[in-house]
Order: C-alpha cells, then sequence, then structure tokens
C-alpha cells in the first residue's frame, strides 16, 4: 500500500425507535451526575494520597 491510501472499513448501525432513544436519554440524565463506584473511589484517593512522583 501507499502511503497516501487510507482503509475504509464498514461499520454496521443497527438503527434505534424513538422510543429507545428517550428511554436511553431518561437514563442517562439519571446516571449522570452520580458515583456509581463511591467505595473504589474513595480507596483511590487514599491510596493516591501518598505517591509521591519523581520529578
Amino acid at each position: 500500500m501507499r502511503k497516501g491510501e487510507k482503509i475504509e472499513t464498514k461499520t454496521n448501525v443497527i438503527p434505534m425507535s424513538k422510543a429507545t432513544e428517550k428511554r436511553l436519554s431518561k437514563v442517562l440524565d439519571e446516571i449522570n451526575g452520580k458515583k456509581l463506584f463511591s467505595e473504589k473511589i474513595e480507596f483511590a484517593k487514599k491510596t493516591l494520597q501518598n505517591v509521591k512522583l519523581p520529578m
């Protein structure tokens, strides 16, 4: 292949109905802004407090 040529790939797109789009947007609105994995976030904060990065 030459440098300037691009490979085009075909992607299969499944069309969504309007009802499905509404349900997905409703779920996204409910999830947005919530901390889903609060225990893991707290554990990560505790472990990262004492990390010293070499500079």
